[in-house]
């Protein structure tokens, strides 16, 4: 057996608790020989407005960034990589203070609304390289560094960095068929700075479903998670299937990060099956995903353990997606489609010994999509609608005959709930326009535009959103 072969397999082996989203960079092995160079620069400046939107999001925001990528192939070798800067800033922004709210299961939020912005930056990188006739393997490296800042009012700040390394094997067989291996190692931090802040406000600790305390000593939070994890992939010209799990440790709170503990796991399978005929390929796929996160606090808050962390809150997620397209080989017609997606979502939040407060809430979306090209004229629509359903039971005043002793931002949580679960539709798309007489350059834009039938605690029933972006490909 080839010794390059023998090692990348021990090796394999030896990191298998490490990928999941590294698929990409092992598929560049599956049709190497038909595949051409690309490299794309491009630009791009949008804004958005409107009261229906999540509490932690602007009532009006602008953006703007760049972002160059290419992938090139050699004999053997084949090369990824991708650089990109964005700049948000939102007005009468309030709510979470982290990066990206909801990702954790726990956040700090406050309640006085003023300007944020926000800087992100990604690099990646990724190859991967023959081993022989039938083997390859590589490797995806990819940085993300978050800021944030906010100077009105209760002035704070946040920064992030997200480290992913993603080892890959390819097996590529005769009949067009591959099984790629990829492993996932993750590293994300998040340190949430608050400044000065007026005569009796103070941030909220939160621990699940905007249940917490206000807290007047927290100046400083820090977050540390570590991920790891497995996708497995079988790619074929007709028929293509994954399945990949992620585990999650993370910890937060003061400088050794004592406070907080919060495993979670992700669990994610798809199937895919095309079906080639005369006028038009057929293209079915599901896809399912399976989240959870708990939340554990030392029961000293002084950071010396006694008696271990006790369970806080726990929310679970789980999502089926089912899509059909028809793609045409022929006509100005492209493809045409139809996306189903239901969600479940279950949170919990315990208060000591008494049975705390569940929520369950479900939404679901159809979605109807089309591509139209006309020469140097690209279109693509949607339409969609979408509602859910939820509810609050508050199992402490079952157990104990009365309310349990925590604060609640209660307005908050309202207006985040109605943003999921209102009846609701959308429409818009994407015009691209590939300038004739300079090859490569194009000019694209996007809009889209929300309406909400009927809101309770939001501010308004309707979002716009458009965007402009000029790209030069080569």
């Amino acid at each position: 057996m080839n010794r390059h072969v023998l090692f990348a397999g021990v090796a394999m082996g030896l990191m298998f608790p490490l990928l999941a989203q590294g698929q990409e960079t092992g598929l560049l092995r599956m049709n190497r020989e038909k595949a051409e160079d690309h490299s794309e620069a491009a630009v791009w400046g949008g804004a958005e407005e409107g009261g229906f939107r999540p509490a932690y999001t602007a009532q009006f925001q602008w953006s703007a960034g760049a972002e160059a990528k290419t992938i090139r192939h050699g004999n053997t070798t084949s090369w990824t990589g991708l650089v990109s800067f964005e700049q948000r800033t939102g007005t009468k922004m309030t709510s979470s203070m982290f990066l990206e709210p909801g990702y954790f299961p726990l956040d700090i939020v406050e309640g006085i609304r003023g300007l944020k912005s926000r800087q992100t930056v990604r690099v990646e990188a990724g190859f991967l390289t023959d081993l022989g006739y039938e083997w390859a393997a590589g490797l995806k490296a990819s940085v993300k560094g978050m800021n944030s800042t906010k100077r009105q009012a209760m002035q704070h700040s946040a920064f992030g960095l997200d480290v992913q390394v993603e080892p890959t094997l390819t097996f590529v067989m005769d009949d067009d068929m591959g099984l790629v291996s990829t492993y996932l190692l993750r590293v994300r931090t998040e340190r949430v700075k608050v400044g000065l802040r007026g005569d009796g406000i103070m941030p909220f600790l939160d621990k699940g479903m905007r249940y917490g305390a206000f807290e007047d000593a927290l100046s400083a939070f820090p977050v540390m998670e570590f991920s790891h994890g497995f996708n497995e992939q079988i790619h074929g010209p007709d028929f293509s299937a994954g399945i990949g799990i992620t585990w999650k440790r993370g910890q937060a709170g003061k400088e050794d990060l004592s406070r907080f503990r919060f495993p979670g796991s992700t669990l994610k399978a798809f199937a895919e099956y095309t079906n080639e005929a005369e006028r038009a390929d057929h293209v079915f796929r599901a896809a399912y995903l399976r989240e959870r996160d708990q939340l554990r606090e030392n029961a000293k808050s002084d950071g010396e353990a006694k008696g271990g962390y006790t369970p806080v809150s726990d929310r679970r997620r789980r999502d089926l997606d089912l899509r059909y397209e028809a793609r045409f080989l022929h006509g100005a017609v492209r493809s045409v489609g139809i996306d189903l997606d239901g969600n479940q979502w279950f949170e919990r939040v315990m208060f000591g010994h008494l049975g705390g407060e569940t929520c369950k809430w479900y939404d679901g979306s159809a979605k109807l999509f089309t591509s139209l090209s006309f020469g140097p004229v690209d279109l693509a629509l949607d339409v969609m609608a979408a509602r859910g359903w939820w509810k609050d039971r508050d199992r402490s005043q079952e157990l104990a005959g009365g309310s349990a002793t925590s604060d609640r931002m209660l307005d908050d949580w309202h207006k985040n709930m109605d943003y999921r679960t209102a009846p609701r539709m959308g429409m818009g798309g994407t015009l691209t326009v590939h300038i004739p007489g300079v090859q490569g350059l194009y000019a694209q834009l996007y809009g889209y535009w929300h309406h909400a039938f009927t809101v309770s605690y939001l501010p308004g029933k309707n979002r716009e959103v458009g965007t402009l972006k000029i790209g030069y490909q080569f």
